[in-house]
């Protein structure tokens, strides 16, 4: 049950507290007094999508809070625990802030959560009935919608199966067709792939490769100037011919210090230090003789790795900027290769799984569209049952169910509303034939079935009487009564039947304070009530007749709510 709603900054409330209470609530006022924008506030604590612009001209930031009493619901106190938010005394508050940054904070009783979250907690507390749903009676699409809405647990759970064999039925199907690519197009492709992993691989493309070629050539290009070079560094470090060598002349300091070492202890550490040197000279000059020996000469070795860089640099152009890419671009094509080569033993692995799917998805769709067989033949009796209350007990509801040419994820089944709603006449669809009033009895009807089965404490009506009046108004607030017995309901309407048969009367009103536009909301007492009755009824309020009237309406009313209860 709804006890309290606050909204702050949206629109053109500033602050308002809105204390509903048990039993059947009605909101009236002149047509833009802002009613629709208490019923928005609502959509907003449930979960429906913000828009910054609501937000009152001036404030950063709007809000609306929600009280609900859960004690009674354990669905909502079980969701509660699951998620670790406290319902103390049974009370939880619902949050919803938004803000022209574009932040957008849900909370449950003060604890921040997921606007999935607040969405599956609402859905529990509170049903609103608004005019696009009473429009969408009107689009057969939708009917299906409406059909599956009333089965229980099993029913979704076929509906859930068969959506989720739907799903893995067109996945396979999509990768199925991919592979079964047109004959030719695929030997292309091999031809192609075949092509490029043999360049690659005859290649055989090391990483590194086309640096150290690159030096190769460097130096095989001046071959002649480094021998030269070297030669000379050899004979001046390591042999020196007719000019001693370094080595030469660091062994004679050696054997010179040597013989004086003993006078003095300075001497010894020179001849050691002249001994490590010589050494170091000793091992360059084996390196130098190495790197000159290493030398290679000859055109026929700078044609052998020139055409190697050659052949590098044509796949680098290839298949990539550097060997890398090239190496990795053959496995890729590798892979696909050896992908289209076994794409025939995957096609048929693939057809077989799609023709288990569709037996598997068809036997599913066949037991939904048995459960909702079963399921149009009840809804259809208790709809009737519903317009018998609405006046409409002549008229016959049917649910007609038709085969798709092939599976959806909604089964196999087209769903549609069928009424007939005068005695002697064929059932036609209700789309086609029924008037606003007859769509909004309808609709009510549909509402009173399910509000039971959903187990939702309080509903919302956003002038569900379109098309109504006289008796029928009568007829229509008698229904909304009924179901207010059970449950909390309110109702936005225009028709002063409808408004006298509720426990509690709230006028929704515009007003100019300063030179700001505000809307309040306020609770009628008796007096209030008599005057905004006589106002729907069309009189002026000081009229004795319409005041009179509107009196008459509310004790007539009164006698009413009380009868029901007594039931």
């Amino acid at each position: 049950m709804l006890i309290e709603l606050t909204i702050r900054n949206i629109a053109l409330i500033e602050s308002l507290r809105i204390e509903f209470a048990q039993g059947f609530n009605v909101l009236t006022g002149e047509t833009g007094s802002g009613k629709s924008i208490v019923v928005d506030c609502m959509n907003l604590v449930l979960g429906a999508r913000s828009d910054r612009e609501i937000i009152r001209t001036g404030a950063e930031k709007g809000s609306v809070q929600a009280l609900f009493d859960v004690e009674n619901n354990e669905r909502a106190k079980a969701l509660a625990e699951e998620l670790g938010v406290e319902c103390e005394d049974g009370m939880l508050t619902v949050t919803r802030e938004i803000s022209r940054s574009g932040r957008n904070i849900c909370r449950l009783s003060g604890l921040v959560v997921t606007l999935a979250q607040l969405k599956q907690m609402t859905a529990l507390l509170l049903d609103i009935h608004g005019q696009h749903e009473h429009q969408s009676l009107m689009n057969p699409l939708k009917h299906i919608d409406f059909l599956d809405a009333f089965g229980g647990e099993s029913h979704h759970a076929l509906k859930q199966k068969v959506a989720e064999l739907h799903q893995e039925r067109t996945k396979n199907m999509s990768l199925l067709k991919h592979l079964m690519t047109d004959a030719a197009e695929k030997e292309r492709l091999t031809d192609m792939l075949t092509f490029q992993v043999e360049e690659i691989t005859a290649a055989r493309l090391k990483r590194g490769e086309e640096e150290m070629i690159t030096e190769r050539l460097a130096v095989l290009e001046n071959a002649e100037k480094i021998r030269e070079r070297l030669s000379v560094a050899v004979r001046s470090v390591y042999s020196g011919g007719r000019e001693p060598s370094a080595q030469e002349t660091l062994s004679a300091a050696v054997t010179a210090l040597e013989a004086i070492s003993s006078y003095n202890k300075a001497y010894a550490e020179l001849a050691d230090r002249v001994r490590g040197a010589y050494v170091t000279v000793q091992d360059i000059g084996y390196a130098l003789q190495a790197a000159f020996d290493k030398i290679e000469v000859g055109p026929d070795r700078l044609d052998r790795w020139s055409a190697r860089l050659e052949l590098i640099d044509k796949l680098e152009r290839k298949y990539g900027p550097t060997i890398d890419d090239v190496l990795a671009f053959g496995e890729k094509a590798s892979e696909r290769l050896e992908s289209i080569q076994s794409a025939d033993a995957r096609i048929g692995d693939l057809k077989k799984t799609v023709k288990q799917l569709d037996k598997t998805l068809r036997e599913a769709c066949e037991a939904l569209t048995a459960s909702r067989t079963e399921l149009a033949d009840v809804l259809s009796k208790r709809v009737m049952a519903q317009l018998a209350d609405l006046g409409m007990g002549r008229t016959q509801f049917a649910v007609r169910i038709q085969p798709e040419p092939k599976p959806t994820a909604n089964g196999l089944d087209q769903v549609e509303f069928m009424i007939s709603p005068n005695p002697g006449e064929p059932l036609r669809p209700l789309a086609a034939i029924a008037s606003g009033g007859e769509l909004s009895r309808i609709m009510l009807a549909l509402k009173a079935i399910s509000v039971d089965a959903e187990g939702v404490d309080a509903m919302v009506f956003d002038e569900i009487d379109t098309g109504v009046s006289g008796r029928m108004a009568q007829v229509v607030g008698e229904k909304m009564c009924k179901i207010a017995v059970d449950h909390q309901v309110m109702c936005v309407t225009h028709l002063p039947q409808i408004a006298a048969l509720g426990d509690a009367h709230y006028r929704v009103e515009k007003n100019v304070v300063g030179e700001r536009t505000e809307t309040n909301v306020i609770r009628l007492d008796e007096h209030g009530r008599v005057l905004e009755l006589s106002r729907l009824v069309g009189g002026a309020d000081d009229s004795e007749s319409s005041l009179s009237h509107a009196a008459h309406m509310l004790s007539a009313a009164a006698e009413v709510r009380e009868s029901m209860k007594a039931k």
